[in-house]
């Protein structure tokens, strides 16, 4: 099957020194990237067509012979359960400083600059479904704008790590230009090389931004990650690959069988070869023989019909049930309810909270991704702060916390219900920004509903003074105690 995944590392040859304008230490670096994007890249390619729904399915070709196997496709959604379903309970409302209350409004204003609301769900389809995603910060084009953040591919990135296995100390991105070649960037200490392809395939320095940072400027956002494999692996097991690729299987084997025995097949016991001929004695086709001729035949000499036999068609439930069992195998693996699987037999949740409750488990695990992700969203921000201060991270931005949209299924009778109950008890005040978070506004709708509430106090305070300043209806010569 034909991989339309995104362009990886080239075989491009490394060409002679004089010709690149690379250091040595250089020349090293790229080498021992595409070493590292070498070991790496098989697992994420295969991930990366699972969640498409490009995988090659192997036939055994014991039920479906050879010569079908380029006309028959069968795939199942179920790869992309274990992504999609988190990357849309995933959403980072705000970044703010460790005690402050609201998102601080200058990360903000350099994350709107990058279209971060939607560039965020890149990061976490990519980590989900391949296991990490890298955050690159880079020059502003221009004095005065904010520094360029970009999320990448793992599929056309390679980065060496230090002995711990956080801190980057090389990066290597490739990537097809407007013109149709090959181009790339090496991120080192303090420089960031640009690179491109010459007509002979060869590598060659483009451009060089020499920022002067001791730092490579990338974050890797791992999913899964662990002590032995820093870089995390898939919500895509081998476990639900292995279902998948069963299913798949089988839904093929139900194709074959319907086309093949779908129409139930005679047997006809003592007719003649004539019954089997046309009136000009050429042989009948096999469908004029079974419209027509089994629905007429002639006795023998003996007087004697010949015999009919028809078979048992197939049941289609022998592989439905299969499938059936694969749908309830793989949505306990994704932690989905069956009827995102396609299992409607099972019932539909009678409420809203039966619905919550069905729901849980995908949001707990969700919950657990806003955790492992909160670190490299706050190193994001760091980074950020560090370009637009000329490599310096000033005080005020050491700590930085994410603040996360909830994962639950918002019930808005429910919701505001609890919550007046609880502004009623005095638990919280009514007009406190943590109300109103849990009522579901984002960080935007907050800050917009202080001004509006300012501008209310305002107005308020204004009408107050004007009441008060106006003589009292009955009162004397104006005046309000009518003395």
């Amino acid at each position: 099957m034909v991989d339309f995944a995104s362009p990886s590392f080239s075989s491009a040859v490394t060409p002679n020194l004089p010709s690149l304008g690379l250091s040595e230490d250089e020349r090293q670096a790229i080498s021992l990237l595409r070493q590292q994007y070498n070991r790496l890249a098989p697992s994420m390619r295969l991930s990366d067509l699972y969640y498409r729904g490009a995988q090659a399915i192997k036939n055994l070709r014991i039920a479906v012979p050879k010569e079908l196997e380029g006309h028959l496709c069968t795939l199942v959604g179920w790869a992309a359960m274990a992504v999609d379903p988190y990357v849309e309970r995933l959403n980072a409302d705000a970044f703010r400083q460790v005690g402050a209350t609201d998102g601080d409004e200058y990360l903000m204003a350099m994350m709107e600059a990058n279209n971060f609301a939607s560039e965020q769900s890149l990061g976490y389809t990519d980590a989900l479904s391949m296991g990490p995603s890298y955050w690159v910060v880079g020059s502003p084009e221009s004095p005065g704008d904010a520094p360029i953040l970009t999320v990448e591919s793992p599929l056309n990135t390679a980065v060496l790590w230090d002995l711990r296995g956080t801190s980057p100390r090389a990066m290597m991105q490739e990537y097809w230009g407007e013109d149709g070649r090959r181009r790339g960037a090496l991120l080192v200490p303090r420089k960031t090389v640009h690179l491109g392809q010459n007509d002979k395939g060869e590598w060659e320095v483009s451009g060089r931004d020499d920022h002067g940072f001791d730092f490579v400027p990338v974050v890797r956002m791992a999913n899964r990650a662990r002590t032995n494999n820093r870089s995390g692996s898939s919500e895509i097991t081998p476990a639900l690959q292995s279902i998948i690729d069963e299913a798949c299987r089988t839904l093929l084997a139900l194709a074959v069988a319907r086309e093949l025995y779908s129409v139930p097949q005679k047997a006809i016991l003592g007719a003649s070869e004539d019954a089997f001929k046309k009136a000009d004695g050429t042989a009948a086709s096999v469908m004029e023989t079974y419209i027509t001729k089994v629905l007429g035949l002639e006795r023998d000499e003996n007087g004697e019909l010949p015999q009919l036999h028809q078979f048992q068609a197939y049941d289609p439930s022998v592989f439905t049930k299969i499938l059936d069992w694969f749908a309830s195998s793989a949505s306990g693996i994704v932690a989905a309810t069956p009827q995102d699987l396609g299992l409607y037999t099972q019932g539909n949740p009678a409420s809203a909270e039966a619905g919550l409750i069905a729901d849980d488990r995908r949001n707990r695990r969700a919950r657990r991704m806003q955790r492992e992700f909160t670190g490299p969203l706050v190193d994001v921000a760091k980074m950020m702060v560090r370009f637009d201060n000329k490599g310096r991270l000033p005080a005020d931005y050491e700590r930085l916390a994410v603040d996360w949209a909830p994962v639950e299924m918002q019930a808005p009778g429910l919701l505001s219900d609890a919550v007046t109950k609880e502004i009623s008890a005095g638990a919280v005040p009514a007009t406190s920004d943590v109300t109103l978070k849990r009522l579901g506004y984002n960080a935007v709708d907050r800050a917009r509903l202080e001004q509006d509430r300012v501008a209310d106090d305002a107005r308020n305070m204004a009408q107050a003074l004007a009441q008060g300043l106006l003589p009292r209806q009955g009162a004397p010569g104006g005046n309000p105690e009518g003395v």
